[in-house]
């Protein structure tokens, strides 16, 4: 599953020489252990750097990690599965910390495992992290069990640095009073004990994900049937498939655009579609008979993507998501395939539904970031509400899109 996504960079070894080249960059939910890296990027070859190679990894303008002795806290804070009274115990590992900030006073880096994220703070000139304290028991001496305590003891030990550093002022205090343990809050804390401005911060520390716009043209493949008790079945009524040209847009948002493998689409579509069933009647008046509609369907689909393979320049997703259609129909007839007989041909009504939805599964592909090649497979909807004909529709799609504002 893990594609190879390599983007420039360099690594320092324990010596202290520094090796420009490409690192494997995955957007490690975890803190790494060990990346691969390539000298040049047509290499076939790569190397393995881990904990008892190199000292720093360094993707450009994406991340930059660094290897640090580290007392880890081993305290749960999912409030699903808090313990009982205060939980202080701890490992000692060397790790790679994840450096988020460094600037003249302080440095801020994170720590994530499978147990949780963790964030450290390191003091001028050196640096060395100690973690910042977050805490949350379930307080033994009160009489109602659910009581939490919160150990907010981060927030002291922020607010020492600041006060060292002469950053204290309104505003910096209205921060502590409403931060949480969380990367957002963190850095605007440690930014202002920089003196980082609000322009960097926002330039530099945002986060802010990718959202891209595409338009497009499917071809709707409407496979429409009848129930097997209905009477239009029982009349001999037969099924019918067209294919029709549609269009489709919408909006693509990558919440980490620099190697995540997630994406979620919020998209808009036209479907036509045309029922026409040419048959023969095995009641009376026996005779040729045609059965035809037009049907458009305009469909909202928020989708949620998985790119199997995740290169720069090619990718491979799945996804899947649901589909809500309003349906309009038009020119609904039902006659003999004989004008002069159809005096004699029942009238028999379409009961025609306006609103439904379906599941859709999609599996695509998509080269050079801009062109995308889909297939959609929709679940079946209801066309009619019953009566005679009893006609239901699903939908197969093959479509191709062209993404605007994806670098």
């Amino acid at each position: 599953m893990a594609q190879s996504n390599y983007k420039p960079g360099y690594v320092v070894t324990l010596k202290g020489d520094t090796i420009r080249g490409f690192i494997d960059y995955q957007a490690w939910d975890t803190n790494p252990t060990t990346i691969s890296f390539k000298s040049a990027i047509s290499d076939r070859d790569k190397k393995t750097f881990g904990l008892d190679d190199v000292s720093v990894i360094n993707v450009d303008k994406l991340a930059a990690y660094k290897k640090y002795d580290c007392k880890i806290s081993m305290d749960v804070t999912n409030s699903n599965q808090l313990g009982e009274g205060k939980d202080t115990s701890f490992r000692a590992a060397t790790v790679f910390l994840k450096v988020l900030q460094q600037g003249k006073n302080v440095a801020l880096y994170s720590y994530t495992d499978d147990l949780k994220t963790r964030f450290y703070i390191g003091d001028a000139p050196d640096y060395t992290p100690v973690e910042l304290v977050f805490r949350i028991y379930y307080d033994l001496a009160a009489q109602v069990h659910s009581t939490t305590i919160d150990d907010d003891t981060y927030k002291k030990q922020l607010f020492a640095l600041a006060n060292k550093y002469n950053s204290l002022d309104d505003h910096l205090s209205a921060v502590f009073e409403n931060a949480t343990y969380n990367q957002v809050d963190m850095i605007r804390i440690v930014s202002r004990i920089n003196n980082i401005s609000k322009t960097e911060i926002e330039k530099n520390y945002s986060g802010h994900s990718k959202l891209s716009w595409y338009v497009g043209a499917i071809l709707n493949i409407s496979k429409t049937t009848s129930d097997a008790g209905s009477s239009y079945t029982a009349g001999g009524g037969v099924p019918s498939t067209s294919s029709q040209p549609g269009a489709v847009f919408g909006l693509d948002l990558v919440p980490d655009p620099n190697g995540g493998r997630a994406e979620f689409r919020f998209e808009f579509s036209l479907n036509p579609s045309r029922f026409n069933a040419r048959y023969t009647l095995k009641v009376s008046p026996y005779d040729g008979a045609v059965a035809s509609y037009n049907q458009l369907g305009i469909s909202f689909a928020p989708q949620a993507l998985f790119n199997i393979y995740n290169a720069r320049d090619f990718k491979f997703y799945l996804g899947f998501g649901a589909t809500l259609t309003y349906f309009d129909f038009s020119n609904a007839q039902f006659h003999s395939q004989n004008p002069g007989l159809n005096d004699y041909f029942p009238k028999e009504p379409y009961y025609f539904n306006k609103l439904d939805n379906a599941f859709l599964l999609k599996a695509g592909f998509r080269i050079h970031r801009n062109l995308e090649i889909y297939f959609n497979y929709l679940t079946g909807t209801a066309t009619t509400g019953g009566g005679y004909f009893a006609l239901g529709d699903q939908l197969d799609q093959v479509g191709v899109s062209y993404f605007f504002n994806r670098k």
